[in-house]
This record gives C-alpha cells, sequence and structure tokens, in this order.
C-alpha cells in the first residue's frame, strides 16, 4: 500500500471534509436515531463502565430492559465501545464526536478496503480510487448517517467482497479466517438487516463468480462454511437478542411488515437529480417514504462511468458485477416491484420480518462503485481517471454533505442532555428533584401530545420512565402500556392516553408530561409543558393485598385491561395460592442496576410485588436461599415471603451471556490460529493489490 499512499491519503481527506461538521464543528451532530437511539444506549453504557460495571441491564426505560441483547447497543463492537469508553476521559459531552470519529474511520476503512479490491481484480489505480470514492461518498454513508449500525456494517463489505475474490484461489486457512471475522462485524455493528444484506451479498457474489466462470464451483461453500463460522464468533450477540426477540414485539413484525418492504422506486429519480424528493431539507420533504431511503445519488460521472462498463462490450468481470448489482436493485426495491412482491410473500414469516430489503442499499452502492471503477478503467486514461476521481469527489462533497439526512444543528434541535430537556435546563433540574424524593426514584411518563422523543431520554437524563422507544420494546410492558393506552400489540412507544388508568400508578409513575391539560394535580409548568403528579403512585416494592393466579400472559393481560382492576391484587402467572395475603413493609437498602436489596417485615405470609420488568436472567433470594420469582401484573416481578423479618435479593445473572460468549471465544480462538496458520499466504495477497485476478482483469484502455 506504500506506493498508493496519496490516493490513501486522498481517500482520508474526503471523508474528513465530508463529515466536517460533525468532527470538528461545535454544535454539530448526526440526526435523528443517531440522537433518539443510539447516543442513550451510548450514554447507559459510559456511565456503566465509568462506575466499574459491565452494562447488562438498563434501569431507565420501559421499567428496565437488557441492553447486552439489545443489537442496536452495539456492546460488542469494538469500535463503538472503544469510542463509548473513551468519552469517560474525555468528558461526557465528547461521547456524539467520539461516536461520530468511530464511524467517519469507519467509512475510511470501508473506502481502503474498496480501492484493494479493485486493484485486486486488475483495476488501476487510479480507477480504483474512483470506486472507493464513489462507495465511501455516494448514497449509503451519505444518507444513512442516523443509523449508526448501518455504517458500520456497511463499511465491512468491501473487505467481505475482497475476501471472496481471493477465495477463488482455494481453500485458503487466513482468507477463510477473515471473512468470517469481517462477517461477524456486521453482526456485532448492530443493524441486523445490514449484516443479512452482507452474509447475503458474499454467498450471492461467489455464486455469480462461479457462474461466470471466475472462480471454481467450490467457490461458494467455501463461503458458506466462512457464513457458520461467522455466525459462531457473533454468538455472544446472536443469541442473547434471539432470547429478547422471543420477549419482545419483534416477533409481531410480520403484521405490521405485511410482504416485505424494501425502497420505493422513485428513488430511481434522485440517481440523476439528488434532490427530486427535498431530502435536502426535511422541512421541504414530499417524497413517499422515508427520505434516507430515497436518495440513491453517486456523481453523474460515477453513474456514466457505471452505465458504460455494463452496456459497452462488458468482460467477464463487468458482466458478473452488473449481473450481481441489477439482482441487489431487484432486492432492494423489494416488494415495490412484482418480482420482488412474490418472492417476499413466498417467504417464511419469520425469514421475511428480520430481511428489511431496503438494507441493501450498501450491496448496491458498493455494486455500482465497482462497476464505476470498470468503466473508469476501461474507457479513461490513468491521468483521466486520477482527474475524474477529484471530480467526482467534488460532486459529492458539494451536493451530499452537509444535508439533513447526514448533520443536524443542535442550535435548531435542542435534543435532550443529562442536564437539560429539549434545550431546558429549569425543566429537566425540577423533574430530578421531583423523581428523587424516593429510592429508587419514581418514574415520569408523557402524554400522548408531548413529543416522541422523550419516550427514550431516561438513559440521558438518569432519570426512569415507564416508556421507551425501540423495536425490541419488552412485549410485557407494551401489554401493560396498552391498558391505558390503545394499539397494536406490536406497537413499541405507547404514551399516556387514559391517565385515570390505575395501572399508571402500579408503573411506579409519579410524574407526567403534558401540553395540554389533564385531570390530575400540576406541579409545575415549564417551557410550554405541565407536570402533573399522579397521587395514586404504588411504591416500587409493596405487598399485594391478594392474589389472582392465572395460567399465562394472556390471560393476565385480559385481568389487567378489564374494569376494575385493583392495582394492590397481583395477578400471579403459577402455581401460587389465590386469595387475600398478609400486609407487610418493605425497606429499600440499596439498588443498582443488576442488584436489588430490600428489607420486609409481615406478620404472616405475604406477597412482594416489584414493578421492575419481568425478564430470564433476574434471580431471588431470601435470606441468601434461592426463590422463585414469578410474573406478576403481566410485566413485573413477584414473590413469596414466609413471615417475619427478611433479607431479599434480586441479583440479575444472565447466564445465557456467558454461554453465548464462551462460544465467541472459541470461534475467535479458532480465527486467530487461522489468521497465523495463513499468513505466509494471506498478507501477502493482501498487499499484492496490483496483482489482477488471473487473466480476467478489465482490458486497459
Amino acid at each position: 500500500m506504500k506506493k498508493h499512499r496519496l490516493y490513501i491519503l486522498a481517500l482520508l481527506l474526503e471523508v474528513l471534509a465530508f463529515y466536517r461538521y460533525v468532527l470538528f464543528a461545535r454544535g454539530y451532530l448526526f440526526p435523528w436515531d443517531f440522537r433518539g437511539v443510539h447516543l442513550p444506549l451510548a450514554t447507559f453504557i459510559a456511565a456503566s463502565l465509568r462506575h466499574g460495571e459491565w452494562p447488562l441491564w438498563e434501569p431507565y426505560t420501559y421499567c428496565g430492559n437488557p441492553i447486552f441483547a439489545n443489537i442496536q447497543a452495539a456492546l460488542f463492537y469494538p469500535p463503538v465501545l472503544l469510542a463509548t469508553a473513551a468519552s469517560n476521559w474525555f468528558g461526557a459531552d465528547s461521547l456524539p464526536r467520539l461516536l461520530a470519529i468511530a464511524v467517519a474511520a469507519q467509512v475510511f476503512f470501508a473506502g481502503i478496503c474498496t480501492f484493494a479490491l479493485l486493484r485486486r481484480i486488475g483495476a488501476q489505480p487510479g480507477a480504483a480510487f474512483i470506486s472507493a470514492t464513489v462507495y465511501q461518498l455516494g448514497c449509503f454513508f451519505a444518507s444513512q448517517a442516523e443509523h449508526m449500525g448501518a455504517m458500520h456494517g456497511g463499511s465491512w463489505l468491501p473487505l467481505i467482497w475482497l475476501c471472496v475474490v481471493e477465495l477463488r484461489q482455494g481453500w485458503r486457512w487466513f482468507w477463510m479466517a477473515l471473512l468470517s471475522l469481517a462477517l461477524a462485524m456486521t453482526v456485532l455493528a448492530g443493524l441486523p438487516q445490514v449484516a443479512v444484506a452482507a452474509f447475503g451479498s458474499a454467498v450471492a457474489l461467489a455464486l455469480v463468480m462461479a457462474a461466470f466462470s471466475l472462480g471454481p464451483r467450490q467457490l461458494p461453500v467455501r463461503v458458506l462454511t466462512a457464513c457458520v463460522w461467522a455466525l459462531l464468533l457473533s454468538a455472544v450477540q446472536i443469541i442473547p437478542t434471539a432470547e429478547l426477540t422471543r420477549n419482545s414485539v419483534a416477533k409481531f413484525r410480520a403484521e405490521w411488515l405485511k410482504a416485505g418492504g424494501g425502497m420505493n422506486l422513485g428513488a430511481l429519480y434522485s440517481l440523476v437529480i439528488p434532490n427530486y424528493w427535498g431530502v435536502f431539507d426535511i422541512t421541504k420533504f414530499h417524497g413517499p417514504s422515508d427520505p434516507t431511503f430515497l436518495y440513491l445519488y453517486c456523481s453523474l460521472l460515477g453513474l456514466a462511468l457505471a452505465l458504460a462498463a455494463m452496456c459497452w462490450k462488458p468482460d467477464r468481470w463487468s458482466r458478473a458485477f452488473t449481473v450481481f448489482t441489477l439482482a441487489a436493485a431487484v432486492w432492494m426495491f423489494g416488494d415495490s416491484t412484482p418480482i420482488g412482491r412474490t418472492i417476499f410473500l413466498a417467504l417464511p414469516v419469520n425469514v421475511r420480518i428480520g430481511i428489511h430489503p431496503e438494507y441493501t442499499l450498501p450491496v448496491f452502492a458498493l455494486g455500482l462503485a465497482v462497476l464505476a471503477g470498470f468503466g473508469a478503467n476501461r474507457w479513461l486514461r490513468p491521468r483521466w481517471q486520477v482527474a475524474a476521481g477529484l471530480l467526482i469527489a467534488l460532486d459529492l462533497l458539494l451536493v451530499s454533505s452537509g444535508r439533513s439526512f447526514n448533520i443536524a444543528s443542535v442550535a435548531v434541535e435542542a435534543g435532550t442532555t443529562h442536564d437539560s430537556l429539549d434545550g431546558s435546563t429549569e425543566l429537566a433540574t425540577r423533574l430530578r428533584a421531583l423523581t428523587a424524593a424516593a429510592l429508587p426514584p419514581y418514574r415520569f411518563d408523557m402524554a400522548a401530545d408531548v413529543p416522541y422523543a422523550w419516550s427514550s431520554v431516561g438513559p440521558l437524563l438518569e432519570i426512569p420512565t415507564a416508556d421507551g422507544c425501540d423495536p425490541m420494546a419488552p412485549e410485557r410492558v407494551i401489554q401493560l402500556r396498552r391498558s391505558f393506552s390503545p394499539g397494536e400489540r406490536w406497537g413499541t412507544c405507547y404514551q399516556v392516553v387514559n391517565t385515570a388508568s390505575p395501572v399508571i400508578g402500579l408503573a411506579n409513575v409519579r410524574y407526567i408530561f403534558s401540553k395540554s391539560p389533564i385531570p390530575l394535580p400540576a406541579v409545575a409548568t415549564i417551557a410550554g409543558f405541565t407536570i402533573y403528579q399522579n397521587s395514586h403512585t404504588l411504591p416500587r416494592f409493596f405487598f399485594a393485598s391478594q392474589v389472582q393466579p392465572v395460567a399465562g400472559l394472556s390471560d393476565a393481560a385480559r385481568a389487567l385491561h378489564a374494569a376494575g382492576f385493583d392495582p394492590r391484587t397481583a395477578i400471579v402467572e403459577g402455581d401460587v395460592p389465590a386469595g387475600p395475603m398478609a400486609p407487610g413493609e418493605v425497606q429499600v437498602v440499596s439498588y443498582t442496576p443488576k442488584q436489588i436489596r430490600l428489607r420486609t417485615r409481615s406478620t404472616a405470609d405475604g406477597f412482594l410485588v416489584a414493578s421492575e420488568a419481568w425478564y430470564p436472567g433476574w434471580e431471588a433470594a431470601i435470606d441468601g436461599q434461592p426463590a422463585r420469582l414469578y410474573p406478576a401484573d403481566v410485566a413485573f416481578r413477584g414473590l413469596r415471603v414466609p413471615a417475619g423479618e427478611h433479607k431479599v435479593e434480586m441479583r440479575f445473572v444472565p447466564r445465557i451471556l456467558y454461554r453465548s460468549a464462551a462460544l465467541s471465544c472459541l470461534a475467535l480462538l479458532a480465527a486467530l490460529w487461522a489468521l497465523k496458520a495463513g499468513r505466509t499466504t494471506g498478507p501477502a495477497s493482501l498487499a499484492a493489490h496490483a496483482a489482477p485476478a488471473a487473466g480476467n482483469s478489465p482490458p486497459k484502455p
């Protein structure tokens, strides 16, 4: 790579220029989901690391949830984890910028690997530079900045394809291990839909190469073997996430997804007219769907070079990538085309809900970038290739950088920080003082006229809420919230509609925000929002007055949603005696996200209810002896406590994480051995980027 350092430097400067606002200017960061989803998760992880704890249970949203199993948190993805940990040295305010630096570094990595891929196939350095520029500044990385997991996952795609090209030479341990590691990284990056696209593209590329005699028939088998290896490497995330999916509303996604989803065909206009749908300024957006999936611009010159490679006397590599890229486009548009709709409806529901074909965008974008390099390699002389690459970079910087889908201004949208809520420090300070009157703090909630973004700001404020806004929302908590906010069972965020519901107090919600009047006592009006107090709030831990046993979740939900529900009656799933229970007293000794210690006192056997989310991995002990935890009141935990004074402890021990981590460690040791065993062929090939793949390189001018 030394002889190509000027190209590498140019690629670095392109990335720095493209993301210049979020990297170097104060008051700018990535928009939308970056602020509303990724930043709260990363904030909690950073706080846990600062306190010397591994983040396992996040107590601030949904009455608690397993953050390690939430794949969006990217807890096991090294770049995100390093950036998050580093914020504890540079200050909490540095976290958004450090996460942005991690994203920019990954985009630059994608550019380097694209350059290496084209050189390995046989393109000249200038043509490889064009491909790298088109991919790293093109439609995918320009439009998906809000989806941090997508950005990280898509950055591994060029290396994955390079490994597939290298494996055409035989079963080579270095490249097998490298391919499996790269594929595993797309899983750990935090957006499984991009990982599905990455795995699928690796297999599809191997099949296309074999079909066009660019690789042996065994090539797809080698790639499939690496895919299985990658799944073992990422077991530490996959297995806990699968358990969370079974316990979340994600399993109901097919009920609203219907067919397969996918990008709107109208996105094709943006190949030539980038702002056709008004995506550059969200206030002027007039498109039919998500603006981030209506942008395919990769520069006019880049598109022209790709079309030239596809249509004008293509060689085998060009024909292969033409078929591959067009197939990716069909898949990307999903049920927007008759072919895509037919395919997706034929898939099993459990497969269909995990695909999200619009996230095939990086596959299409990289395929187009590769074809642009092929076109430049065929039709432009080396000197003109460099000039064309610089012209494409300038075009993409001027057209795509600094747009609404890759930048947000704090001055325009203040958002939430630890000390301010929607830009108001007074509002955050007052809420913190009010909720801190109890140990643990009271929860707060939102009426329907409060911005949805407030549902997920608990980790930023370090103030708990019973709501949240996450596609992995716990099924039980959503069922509980549907008792005071009507909606489908697959919903992820239900704000308070029926403020008179006793379930609100059962969830330890003491304060409710609203813009319009609601029938509760008002505490304060600040920055256009009124804080109302719920006078029927139950303690976080209390003894139930009686127990109503039910067979399962559906029966418990019906009982909870029934008129006249008494929150002091514990609806318990399990073999517990029905009827009145003895009253008792509960004292909170200590409360941390992973461990709760209580002292209880009762004159007879009682039933303790904790308005903490029930989830596999929570264990209980009474006076040091194991005790059974029951699902209570649909979403919470219940515990039978004998008469007298006792020490009660609840601990979160996610054994599924430890077992899956052991599996990943074994697979990682095998990968490290394979990298070392194949060092004589692997690194040498990676360094020899100028060596074309045996006789099938794009013809030179």
